[in-house]
């Protein structure tokens, strides 16, 4: 049978702050005669994470397909027990998935040694969880019970209307700095906006992070502690003005 080692760690990750961040935008300023000029800029917002999701790889073997298939399911139910204990709702651990290489499937397994057959059952499951405090009793409770990899915490803002707004704006008056800046150069001054266009996404999602990384692993207290990101919010505008002579 396949042995596993399995260790806690730390999942370091930069700190962030909730402060709203202004990003210049290599602008794209092109005068077209004297009638117009185009102009573009970016913004970015720092916003708070909400969601982590974290992927549970867990196996479990036998000397047959269906009794390996059975020992995993039981494995499953094991670990989803405890981590409801936890206080984690029930609803957000979904029933089992295909994440990657792992697929609810069975594989020959031969020990050469001892010339014996059997089989393992791969399989994994997400755990969405909301207080992010969490985060690292989750993955202790999880390893404990039976998993043998946590595979991935990824990290979800959610909420970030407010961001998305902050960051138009700021973007907008980026733009429009430089369309000034253009007209001024060219000894003229900026008109009425005549078309403005927004672009970005305002779902925020971070890297994916391997937990099974040499580098992501560290002891603490005996504890897995994990540390949100910083996530932003990244808009960019870009526009057309009137160029007109200054009076």
């Amino acid at each position: 049978m396949t042995r596993f080692s399995v260790r806690r760690a730390m999942l370091a990750m930069p700190a962030f702050a909730v402060v709203a961040i202004a990003a210049a935008a290599p602008a794209s300023v092109i005068a077209q005669g004297t009638s117009e000029v185009r102009a573009s800029g970016a913004a970015t917002v720092s916003v708070d994470a909400d969601l982590a999701i974290v992927t549970i790889q867990y196996s479990a073997g036998g000397r047959s397909p269906a009794i390996a298939g059975r020992a995993a399911a039981l494995r499953a139910n094991a670990i989803r027990a405890a981590i409801i204990a936890l206080g984690i709702p029930k609803d957000s651990l979904p029933t089992t998935g295909r994440y990657g290489r792992w697929g609810s499937r069975s594989e020959l397994q031969v020990r050469n040694e001892m010339r014996d057959t059997s089989y393992v059952t791969n399989d994994a499951f997400a755990v969405r969880i909301h207080d992010l405090s969490m985060i690292g009793r989750v993955i202790d409770t999880a390893l404990a019970v039976g998993a043998q990899t946590i595979s991935n915490v990824e990290f979800r803002a959610t909420h970030t209307t407010v961001a998305t707004i902050e960051a138009i704006k700021q973007a907008t008056v980026m733009a429009r700095s430089h369309a000034e800046a253009a007209a001024e150069a060219s000894g003229l001054k900026l008109g009425r906006a005549i078309e403005l266009a927004v672009d970005g996404s305002p779902m925020v999602v971070a890297s994916t992070m391997a937990m099974n990384e040499g580098a992501m692993f560290r002891m603490v207290d005996a504890s897995t502690t994990v540390v949100s990101p910083e996530l932003k919010v990244t808009m960019s505008v870009s526009g057309r003005w009137e160029l007109v002579a200054p009076r």
